[in-house]
């Protein structure tokens, strides 16, 4: 059974402690464990701070939605914003032992998650990502 819950929020800093609460907890319904809820907690928030600080610049006055689902052995998540196109997948990946402050978000997204993908649909972005599950329930 596929099961989704979606948000739409303002580009602002302030709304990514609730975008990763919401992720680990639909996550953790679906059975992961701690560690596997961090990661792709952490790998949401990277992709929602790219989105305010590349494609909108850091202007706080727009949208994002974010929708997350339950794919029976995967965990998916769909993030759309009508900021400048970015594509976060044409971004050099910096090894982690670089010395450098930022930078990282690509990165990490790449290396928690299993599926990274970046497409735009006329004026709209979206940054799909996808988790196969280790412990799901």
């Amino acid at each position: 059974m596929t099961s989704e819950v979606e948000i739409v929020v303002p580009s602002h800093p302030r709304w990514l402690r609730m975008i990763r609460t919401v992720v680990q907890e639909f996550v953790a319904e679906m059975g992961c464990d701690p560690k596997e809820r961090h990661d792709i907690a952490l790998a949401v928030g990277e992709a929602v701070s790219n989105v305010i600080k590349h494609s909108y610049k850091g202007d706080p006055h727009n949208k994002l939605s974010l929708l997350c689902r339950d794919q029976d052995d995967s965990f998916e998540v769909e993030i759309r914003d009508r900021g400048e196109a970015y594509d976060p997948a044409a971004k050099p990946t910096r090894p982690p032992e670089e010395i450098r402050v930022g930078g990282r978000g690509v990165y990490l997204m790449r290396a928690l998650m299993d599926h990274v993908e970046y497409h735009r649909e006329g004026d709209v972005n979206c940054v799909r990502m996808k988790k196969l599950l280790k412990t799901h329930a």
